[in-house]
């Protein structure tokens, strides 16, 4: 009887310490060395990379994948011919900026040459970003075997630009903000932009003095891109330089024109002003003028409009940097023949930029 109590007690005993044993691994969490992949979080989904662009990641400026515009012909030949009569959709920025009616002129010129139509549409201002959409929104299904676009930013048309997408339609995104999904975009490098001025400026000004910048649409990339530029060079190649104001103006004549009264109330010495387009450099003149220091302030735009032309000529406008946009819009309207043609373009065709001044205007200006 001793003899079994004692085994009942044994295998007892031996039973509740296995249990204890086996609580005790279950319930210890084990440390995962650090070279060790740990299981995928929501929060590690979300800041994983995605093969898709998003408009953070592409950005024409720096992207590789690029070529000249230049060089277009001599890598993938002459333009595909095509289908008589078709119809390619083109939306802008507006048509009340000169630079957009001379792209649209670029678009009308490669169509009339090619035997195709274009339709283009705009909006009244470059800050209704929802009325862009919109023009976007019912262009689709019409019939258009291709879309030429300028956003008003890197966003506001992407849901139009997925229906667009979905169909195997091509697009062209086409100076200056940019779509992420977009087959391709064909512009001017904003950047370089911004570094020229910054190197005209610093070069005419001795290194040394005060410079006011003229922003366009506030957080918009070409803005941001012209501004950055700018400074960049200021900043590394003429720290004489000092920056002493810098505000948006919209893009518009008579807000740059308000917003160069401003600064120049604030800072009567100013040397130069650095507008972030033609119109805004315009209206700084007519603010100078109305200072009487016409003359006296030098003052750079951006884009090559015939009036900033006209303006050098007077002896106003110091000088603007010409995107050529009659000449891009012939390059963009040959690029989406290219591809619909089955050419592989790469994705982003860089188109030129010039300093123009009273030494050169004269070789340059529009017709």
């Amino acid at each position: 009887m001793k003899k079994v109590l004692s085994w009942v007690i044994t295998i007892f005993l031996v039973a509740s310490l296995t249990l204890a044993i086996g609580c005790t691994k279950a319930n210890v969490t084990p440390t995962t060395p650090s070279s060790t992949p740990t299981t995928q979080s929501p929060v590690a989904t979300q800041t994983s990379p995605t093969p898709s662009p998003t408009p953070t990641e592409f950005n024409p400026d720096t992207n590789p994948d690029k070529i000249s515009y230049d060089q277009l012909e001599a890598k993938f030949g002459p333009v595909p011919s095509p289908t008589p009569g078709i119809t390619i959709g083109a939306v802008f920025k507006n048509l009340a900026n000169e630079f957009w009616v001379a792209l649209e002129q670029g678009y009308q010129n490669k169509a009339k040459e090619y035997g195709i139509q274009v339709d283009c549409q705009a909006t009244r201002s470059e800050t209704d970003l929802d009325a862009q959409l919109s023009i976007l929104e019912t262009m689709i299904g019409k019939g258009y075997k291709g879309y030429l676009l300028s956003p008003l930013s890197n966003e506001n048309l992407n849901s139009a630009v997925a229906k667009i997408k979905a169909t195997g339609l091509p697009i062209v995104n086409v100076n200056c903000e940019f779509i992420a999904d977009a087959d391709v975009f064909v512009g001017s490098m904003q950047l370089d932009i911004g570094r020229l001025a910054g190197e005209y400026i610093g070069q005419k000004l001795g290194g040394k003095g005060k410079v006011a910048i003229i922003e366009g649409v506030p957080g918009s990339y070409t803005s941001t891109c012209r501004v950055s530029g700018f400074k960049e060079v200021i900043q590394a190649k003429y720290p004489g330089i000092e920056i002493v104001a810098s505000q948006p103006a919209d893009y518009e004549r008579e807000k740059g024109m308000n917003v160069a009264m401003n600064i120049l109330t604030a800072h009567p010495d100013l040397d130069a002003i650095y507008g972030c387009n033609d119109n805004m450099a315009l209206g700084a003149v007519e603010a100078l003028r109305t200072v009487g220091k016409l003359g006296k302030v030098l003052v750079i735009g951006i884009d090559g409009t015939k009036q900033a032309y006209e303006s050098i000529a007077k002896g106003e406008l110091t000088g603007t940097i010409d995107q050529f946009p009659m000449k891009t819009g012939e390059i963009a309207m040959e690029v989406l023949l290219r591809l619909l043609g089955g050419q592989h373009i790469p994705r982003v065709v860089s188109t030129p930029i010039k300093m123009i001044d009273s030494s050169n205007y004269q070789e340059y200006m529009p017709k």
